[in-house]
């Protein structure tokens, strides 16, 4: 039997959140959709507590952690659905968040995918994000983060979907190889937006699908490592040479700044921005791979993409000026 939506759920030692988000999955007024429940090689007994207490799911048991983007891949290898739809364990969605997805995204042949508006958990008046701002150099921003909420708010073109939240057509996702593998950590949604827009086609925030993230704005070494090597790997994968000669300016700019930043903020940050230019340096030959592959989705040049990603920084987010203390635990 066909399903209109796969639900990929990806859980690693998630057995706080399993009732609020899974409950608020299955609460939806859309009722054409399946739930993947994939586990990262969980240790809290949150696997066993699913099964026990949500046994209408379809389960998946990686033996070994492979990451976020690695789980929604085990996801969609199995999935039924014409779109795909992953979502963060540490989230409740709205009753209305995948109906108002699947409406807009069934009448736009040219929108690849959607994402919802998300709202702190914690704080439901405030954004989290409504999409990402992704600039020119690979680094990807929550648009309107900590924005006070405005309700009743029309669709829009952004130029990047959260990673918290979206839906995907599973035949687009499954020509771009699913979700990057090699981000085991953040970034997936910037290259998964960065792909897309390649290949032709628009994503649009829907305010009327709303979902609650737990989150808070941090920065740790291992963040910094995997944001960093993330970005390298998209640059270099995706932009012709002489697009990334003539960005050189601006890239060489953000690397002094970032360099600067990680500095400032003690050795083990200089120590994952250099790890990072080394698992590059070493994963050269799989990137020229990745090169190739990525060549062959492109149906739009390089200048074409640059102008719908943004020039401008944010510079809050950047360099964690502002500190935000939200109660609460959560996925940075």
């Amino acid at each position: 039997m066909s399903i209109k939506v796969s639900v990929v759920v990806v859980n690693y030692n998630g057995l706080q959140y399993l009732d609020a988000c899974l409950n608020s999955i299955l609460k939806q007024d859309f009722r054409d959709f399946e739930v993947i429940f994939v586990d990262n090689a969980s240790t809290d007994g949150s696997l066993e507590y699913a099964r026990r207490h949500f046994p209408g799911l379809v389960y998946i048991a990686n033996q070994v952690n492979l990451g976020y983007a690695g789980g929604i891949n085990s996801g969609l290898a199995i999935a039924k659905g014409e779109y795909i739809a992953p979502v963060n364990m540490d989230t409740e969605v709205t009753s209305h968040w995948l109906a108002a997805m699947v409406d807009f995204i069934d009448t736009q042949p040219q929108v690849g995918a959607v994402c919802p508006k998300v709202l702190i958990m914690d704080q439901r008046d405030k954004v989290n994000c409504s999409g990402l701002n992704i600039h020119v150099s690979g680094l990807g921003f929550c648009r309107m983060l900590h924005s006070t909420d405005v309700p009743d708010e029309l669709p829009f073109k952004v130029s990047g979907i959260s990673g918290c939240s979206y839906l995907i057509k599973k035949d687009l996702f499954n020509r771009m190889g699913g979700a990057p593998g090699y981000c085991f950590m953040y970034n997936d949604d910037v290259v998964i937006s960065w792909l897309l827009t390649e290949m032709g086609y628009e994503m649009y925030c829907l305010p009327e699908s709303v979902i609650y993230h737990r989150y808070r704005l941090s920065m740790t070494p291992e963040k910094f490592f995997h944001l960093e090597k993330n970005r390298i790997y998209l640059i270099f994968s995706t932009l012709h040479w002489y697009t990334i000669l003539l960005l050189s300016p601006i890239l060489l700019i953000i690397e002094a700044m970032i360099l600067i930043y990680s500095f400032v903020k003690g050795w083990p940050y200089p120590r994952s921005k250099f790890g990072a230019y080394l698992a590059a340096f070493k994963e050269r030959k799989y990137i020229g791979q990745l090169r190739k592959s990525y060549q062959s989705l492109r149906r739009v040049p390089d200048f074409t993409l640059l102008r719908n990603l943004t020039w401008n920084l944010e510079w809050g987010q950047l360099f964690g000026i502002v500190r935000f203390r939200l109660r609460g635990l959560g996925r940075d």
